[in-house]
């Protein structure tokens, strides 16, 4: 299997500045969004340290002798600490973090592993099934029958995490394995698009793309801003086809890609 991937991040329409960062790494499999909180360019410091740090565990300092959840554990694990160090050097960034959803692809499966309300999304055969479980307090109060999925959606209380980098010593990740088949499309997204775009309509702009990850990521950057764009909104877009040599698709694979705030690969 070949996976082609495409990312972009957007300041959006109301925000004065962007705490989001993502990660394209086609060449090693690993793809990442963040939506870093804080303020005062708090949460962007969140966001990018906790890529870089995916990145570094992922990709530069890969052990070849874990398994695929493990090394997504470790990675998460590494990226608390980075930002738990990165508070001790800086007393002033005290109370940021950062959501994480990190798409790891070996073989024909992909690994997903999150923290907070970032989600994965998987697109196939004409439907988009939400893979990751929002770590929130609305959809702890869906959980328990006391908000419905349409009341949660307009809840001033959405944007309130239960779980987040940075927030305690020990942030433990939900991981799932996904396998995969050629024409699957992978989305990872902050929660500036899926609070201004609907599910239906993020399917009806990843299909109407053909399979091309860079017109799907720009079209739902572009839907979530026409929206109203209140809240920075990051696409990551994955497509995966069959790829009969291996050795070609790495050696045809784009650069990698960190894009902090107004950037975009």
């Amino acid at each position: 299997m070949r996976y082609v991937g495409h990312g972009r991040t957007d300041r959006g329409r109301v925000r004065p500045h962007n705490e989001d960062c993502i990660l394209v790494e086609p060449a090693h499999g690993v793809f990442a969004v963040a939506d870093g909180m804080g303020g005062h360019a708090a949460g962007e410091v969140a966001s990018r340290t906790a890529i870089e740090e995916i990145r570094d565990a992922l990709c530069t300092d890969r052990p070849a002798d874990l398994d695929a959840p493990e090394l997504l554990r470790r990675a998460v694990e590494r990226s608390n600490l980075g930002i738990a160090r990165a508070i001790e050097a800086h007393p002033e960034y005290r109370g940021m973090g950062t959501t994480l959803v990190v798409a790891l692809f070996e073989g024909d499966s992909c690994w997903i592993a999150h923290v907070g309300d970032s989600r994965a999304y998987l697109v196939r055969d004409g439907r988009i099934d939400q893979l990751t479980t929002d770590h929130s307090f609305v959809n702890e109060l869906v959980r328990l029958g006391m908000l419905s999925r349409e009341q949660a959606a307009r809840d001033p209380r959405r944007n309130v995490v239960t779980r987040a980098l940075g927030s305690s010593q020990v942030v433990v990740p939900d991981i799932v394995e996904v396998p995969l088949s050629p024409g699957d499309i992978l989305l990872l997204c902050s929660d500036g698009l899926n609070t201004m775009v609907e599910d239906g309509e993020i399917l009806s702009l990843v299909r109407s793309a053909g399979g091309d990850p860079e017109t799907a990521t720009d079209r739902l950057v572009e839907a979530a801003n026409a929206a109203g764009g209140e809240d920075n909104v990051s696409v990551v877009v994955v497509a995966c086809q069959g790829a009969p040599d291996p050795e070609a698709a790495r050696r045809t694979a784009p650069n990698a890609a960190i894009d902090p705030g107004e950037t975009s690969r």
